[in-house]
């Protein structure tokens, strides 16, 4: 653990130092995607392109930075991705959602992360929400034993699919379903006219 704590505190849209540690940050994560906005906007982006600088200024989207501290070295060494948002089930209610969690490797078992969930913490707090709501990807077991050792449970499963891949699972289902409805309407007219057949050679 950190003999030191780190510094936690919110980027600065404005900021041109905070977008460039947070651009550093995104770069350092995993395969350069540790912010989802990166692949899908929260916003619109501005005419820049620059998806991170969009992603800081969505009103509905925070995201927290750790800094070392003073004299162990200068960057960002772990980051948060805040979202707010409300349920309608079971009740109407308002949720802070943590979209992404990433510690900089060379920093990880020295206490950033629950630096960082308290500091979510306290933002859940202070938007009147009950509870947070973390999303954490298959691959990522060491996040997924992380969150669940602080009591992050399992209570539903979200699946996705990307929109081209529903479309066409759709579109091949309805073609199934319209292939069994034309058979049995075809086995159907078959059987009546099998029937009349009948019918007609019936003596009398």
């Amino acid at each position: 653990m950190l003999t030191r704590s780190c510094a936690v505190r919110r980027a600065d849209p404005a900021d041109p130092a905070d977008l460039a540690l947070l651009r550093e940050a995104v770069a350092a994560a995993p395969g350069g995607a540790a912010v989802p906005a990166q692949r899908e906007p929260l916003g619109a982006a501005p005419a820049s392109g620059d998806v991170v600088a969009a992603l800081l200024a969505h009103p509905d989207v925070e995201v927290l930075v750790a800094l070392p501290p003073d004299g162990a070295g200068s960057g960002v060494v772990g980051l948060a991705v805040l979202r707010r948002g409300q349920v309608v089930l079971p009740a109407p209610a308002v949720v802070v959602h943590l979209e992404q969690l990433w510690v900089d490797p060379a920093w990880r078992r020295r206490g950033v992360g629950h630096q960082l969930l308290a500091a979510v913490a306290a933002c859940a707090e202070a938007a009147g929400a009950e509870e947070v709501c973390a999303t954490a990807t298959g691959g990522q077991r060491d996040v997924q034993r992380f969150l669940a050792r602080l009591g992050f449970g399992r209570p539903l499963v979200v699946r996705s699919a990307p929109l081209p891949v529903l479309r066409s699972r759709l579109a091949a289902a309805g073609a199934a379903v319209t292939g069994r409805r034309d058979r049995r309407r075809a086995a159907l007219d078959e059987l009546l006219a099998r029937r009349r057949r009948q019918l007609d050679r019936a003596p009398g």
